[in-house]
């Protein structure tokens, strides 16, 4: 059997990348005007898709070292190895807190795409939590939790950008909460672009097509309001990243959480 790569070997696929590494974040700003047109959009239709808040210098290392890792057969979720990911939902933080509260945490729950052949896609239909995780309506309702997805290329219905289904497609509270998938609307979205959307929202990853342009790269990372019971252990602070061996735990956890989905997933080299 093979010796695990170190630290050290990872760093070698990925130039300009880190492990472990200090850093200050940068969180991007986001007036209290902003923030209210954000919201008044996300409770309307379930969702919030913004437009590109971070630049090719800062997605480029990130797209880059996936493309590597894929060269060496690598699945893209090990490329939670490296800090640049995290400092990237960290930058966040403002949006972050005025959804998910000022003691929000990282569920341990991730993954990475790069669809780039044809036939490939994205997840099929699903929620992220099949429990309900929006309590109250309307500027009294509370979020449990939040999934965020950062596509790192432009994402169209050529390349299988996101579908989501609209809240007001879903059944009404009380029924059997199906969703209208015929309702769906896709998602094209910008490089360094944002979409989020609570967890019980149902949503899916489209299709590679023969006329897609670029391959699909794009990263998720869900988080949860502080002042719930954990929806999964560990609950994970944004101001402390997890050290190198926990996060190479985190990520082979990964497969067999997400096994129901895609029977074949593998760890990987």
């Amino acid at each position: 059997m093979r010796k695990p790569r170190g630290k050290e070997d990872w760093l070698a696929l990925a130039s300009g990348l880190s492990i472990g590494a200090d850093a200050f974040i940068d969180e991007l700003p986001f007036s209290p005007s902003r923030l209210r047109e954000i919201s008044g959009s996300f409770w309307e239709e379930g969702y919030l898709s913004l437009p590109p808040l971070f630049g090719e210098d800062e997605l480029v290392p990130i797209r880059d070292a996936i493309y590597a890792l894929s060269e060496q057969d690598i699945p893209p979720v090990y490329i939670y190895l490296f800090d640049q990911p995290w400092w990237l939902f960290a930058r966040l933080g403002v949006l972050l807190r005025h959804f998910a509260g000022e003691k929000f945490g990282v569920l341990p729950n991730l993954w990475a795409w790069h669809l780039d052949r044809e036939g490939a896609r994205g997840w099929p239909p699903h929620r992220d939590c099949d429990a309900e995780t929006v309590f109250g309506e309307g500027e009294d309702a509370v979020l449990m939790s939040l999934s965020l997805w950062l596509p790192l290329t432009d994402a169209d219905e050529s390349n299988g950008c996101m579908y989501v289904v609209p809240q007001s497609r879903h059944a009404a509270k009380g029924t059997a909460q199906k969703a209208d998938l015929l309702g769906a609307r896709p998602l094209p979205v910008k490089a360094g672009s944002l979409l989020g959307w609570p967890q019980d929202l149902y949503h899916w990853g489209g299709e590679y097509t023969p006329m897609a342009k670029n391959p699909r790269v794009s990263l998720s990372l869900e988080f949860q309001n502080g002042a719930f019971d954990p929806l999964a252990e560990p609950l994970m602070d944004m101001d402390k990243l997890p050290p190198f061996e926990t996060r190479r735990r985190l990520i082979q956890d990964q497969f067999a959480k997400y096994r129901h989905i895609d029977p074949g997933f593998g760890a990987g080299k």
